[in-house]
């Protein structure tokens, strides 16, 4: 600032001597005096004074050490800017992006990232940790991310983190494997909850990821959705698209609780439709009690979980579906095609069942 002031004082009183001593335009005199104070040198119309000669070698000599320190000026700032966000002392630049509490190990941090990017791509990041010097080369080089420092303690750490300008905030546990780091967790749930319910209409997400499910009880009719740790990498992104995913994912993932994926290979219903299988899954489950909720199908290894109604099951796919663990899927399969008669169609009117065969022949 200094070096732009002084710039300016320098050139005002060079104007003003030098349309004095030439007795040129004002115009004329700011020409000159860029090109010698930049010491460009154009010579369109050099000093002809002894004055105006005297008074434009003062000021091109000026001019080097004054424009060699505007740019040092400038440089040595945007070199303290970067340094100040590397040590995460900058204000979160981010919005409608993710805030991530307490860096996970790089590993697991870069995965998540990724995982992140695959919902939303190139998505903004601002990662809050105050046990970190700097953010690692690893995710410091990915584009759009930014990193605070800062206590989770402080006030100033939730203002600069700008959290109610972004759609979530996702907490891990300051230690993973330390039960106890539940407690710190719980008490940055509740200052960022906190700071959410302090914006009116703030539709900001709080997530947390437990270090040990026996602490849940402490985040009951709370503001924030509860994953597992081992789920966050899966788990997390999906609640991040809606409020109930996660604890559906991590429901199937545990396998434990109820229902849980499987994949199964069709034999006897080759070149039936994705369609007919559906329905008559549907009837099927109905009539023997056998649940078997169609999930994805398979083919060529590329899953797609939500196939088109025309979609033809060949040989070599695979069908993944949501059932029990008791489940068995050749006693389904024969059902399949041993049922004589086929729900209607959702579009149909008629009460009439019908075959698959004749539901191909009606589609073809």
């Amino acid at each position: 600032m200094e070096f732009v002031l002084l710039f300016l004082l320098i050139f005002t009183v060079f104007l003003i001597l030098y349309k004095w001593s030439e007795g040129v335009s004002w115009e004329e005199a700011l020409w000159q005096g860029w090109q010698t104070f930049t010491t460009v040198g154009y010579g369109n119309q050099p000093a002809r004074t002894l004055e105006g000669r005297i008074v434009t070698m003062v000021l091109s000599t000026m001019g080097i050490a004054v424009l060699a320190g505007i740019f040092s000026e400038i440089f040595e700032h945007r070199r303290l800017m970067v340094e100040k966000k590397n040590l995460g002392l900058m204000k979160n630049p981010i919005k409608d992006g993710y805030v991530i509490f307490n860096f996970p190990e790089i590993h697991q941090g870069f995965n998540f990232i990724n995982e992140l990017r695959t919902v939303e791509r190139n998505v903004g990041i601002c990662i809050v940790d105050n046990n970190l010097e700097r953010l690692p080369e690893t995710i410091a080089i990915l584009p759009n991310i930014h990193f605070i420092k800062g206590s989770p303690l402080i006030r100033d750490t939730y203002e600069r983190s700008r959290i109610t300008d972004n759609k979530a905030v996702i907490i891990f546990p300051n230690k993973p494997s330390v039960s106890n780091s539940d407690g710190e967790t719980k008490t940055i749930v509740d200052l960022v909850t906190k700071f959410v319910k302090s914006v009116p209409g703030c539709q900001t997400r709080i997530v947390h990821i437990l270090a040990d499910p026996r602490n849940a009880w402490m985040f009951q009719d709370g503001y924030s959705t509860q994953v597992s740790e081992r789920f966050e990498l899966l788990a997390v992104v999906q609640e991040l698209q809606d409020k109930y995913s996660a604890e559906i994912i991590e429901t199937l993932l545990t396998n434990s609780r109820g229902a849980s994926l499987k994949t199964v290979t069709p034999r006897d219903i080759i070149g039936w439709t994705w369609e007919e299988f559906v329905q008559r899954s549907i009837a099927v489950s109905r009539r023997t009690n056998l649940p078997c909720n169609p999930l994805a199908l398979i083919k060529n290894g590329e899953n797609n979980a939500c196939p088109s109604l025309d979609d033809v099951i060949e040989s070599g796919d695979c069908i993944s579906v949501i059932t029990f663990s008791n489940f068995k899927w050749d006693k389904f399969e024969k059902e399949l095609v041993k049922m004589g008669t086929q729900v209607r169609r959702p579009d149909e009117n008629s009460t009439n069942n019908h075959s698959p065969e004749a539901s191909r022949n009606k589609i073809s």
